[in-house]
């Protein structure tokens, strides 16, 4: 790589991963939503969309004890055009006829599974919570919805 593209890499991202084809990495620190799309952006990625079960569940086994604690990571899940009606704000879909792509309250995997951890997604707070995150927090590989101004997670970058 260039000495511009290793400096841009390293200020955005902390190492990376490869799993089917895609590549994944965190952010470089714990930051909001909206900083975290933006270093995906800076390096060609977006905040991961979670297609499959196994993507999910390898993502959080990776990423979800980062540094030896459980944390909540930023995924590209938002609801903040209409409550209560998630969507991959890259636009992204897995053109599976949107078995995968319900990302709303009671979404399941094909498996049956929730992708919501319980009671999730619930806007708890006067400001709402309109950012998705893997609850690593919880040792679990579901989803909880957060305020996507909270700087203490780390993004989940894609790059295909």
């Amino acid at each position: 790589l260039s000495s511009v593209a290793s400096a841009l890499l390293s200020a955005n991202i902390q190492g990376s991963e490869t799993n089917e084809g895609h590549t994944y990495a965190l952010t470089s620190s714990t930051m909001s939503w909206d900083s975290a799309a933006t270093a995906a952006a800076a390096v060609g990625g977006y905040l991961a969309t979670l297609n499959t079960k196994a993507e999910n569940t390898w993502l959080y086994e990776k990423f979800g004890h980062y540094g030896g604690t459980a944390r909540d990571l930023w995924i590209g899940a938002k609801d903040n055009v209409t409550e209560g009606t998630w969507y991959w704000y890259n636009g992204t879909t897995s053109g599976d006829g949107g078995v995968t792509d319900n990302i709303s309250l009671g979404a399941k995997w094909p498996d049956g599974t929730n992708k919501w951890a319980a009671n999730e997604p619930n806007d708890w707070g006067s400001s709402g919570e309109d950012c998705g995150t893997i609850r690593g927090s919880l040792n679990l590989a579901t989803w909880n919805d957060f305020h996507c101004t909270n700087n203490s997670l780390y993004g989940v970058i894609e790059i295909d």
